[in-house]
C-alpha cells in the first residue's frame, strides 16, 4: 500500500547515512528494511519509549517527503503500535504510521548498534 510519509529534517539524514553506511541508493528500501528490522527486533517498549516519541524539531513540523510501498500487515503493525503507547493525536492513520516510523528513526539515530543489516 502507498503511504506519505512525513518525516522531519533529523530522519532524512539518518536515512542518508544508512543509505551511505549500506550502499543503498533508494530512500523507500531503507525505511522499509529498517522498519522490518526493528519490528524483528521484539524490543517495542525500547524503540518507543518516552524519550524517542518525545517531539524533536517541533510537534507536528514533519512534512511529507516520501511516498512509500509499506507492507499492509507492517502498516497494521504500525497502527497498533500507536495505539498501544502515549503518542500525542494525529488526525489521519497514515500520520500516526509516520510518528511510529520517525521513532523507529530515532531510535536507529540513538542506538546503532542495536539494529544491523
Amino acid at each position: 500500500m502507498k503511504l506519505n510519509l512525513s518525516l522531519k529534517e533529523p530522519h532524512i539524514a539518518t536515512i542518508d547515512y544508512l543509505k551511505e553506511k549500506h550502499s543503498i541508493t533508494s530512500d523507500e528500501e531503507v525505511i522499509t528494511k529498517f522498519i522490518k528490522l526493528a519490528l524483528e527486533l521484539n524490543k517495542n517498549d525500547l524503540i518507543f519509549a518516552t524519550e524517542r516519541e518525545k517531539c524533536s524539531g517541533g510537534c507536528f513540523a514533519s512534512e511529507p517527503k516520501f511516498e512509500i510501498d509499506i507492507d499492509e500487515d507492517d502498516f497494521e503493525i504500525l497502527k497498533k503500535i500507536f495505539k498501544d503507547y502515549d503518542f500525542d493525536d494525529y488526525e489521519t492513520e497514515e500520520k500516526q504510521v509516520s510518528k511510529v516510523i520517525r521513532c523507529i528513526f530515532n531510535f536507529i539515530d540513538d542506538e546503532p548498534h542495536l539494529i544491523s543489516v
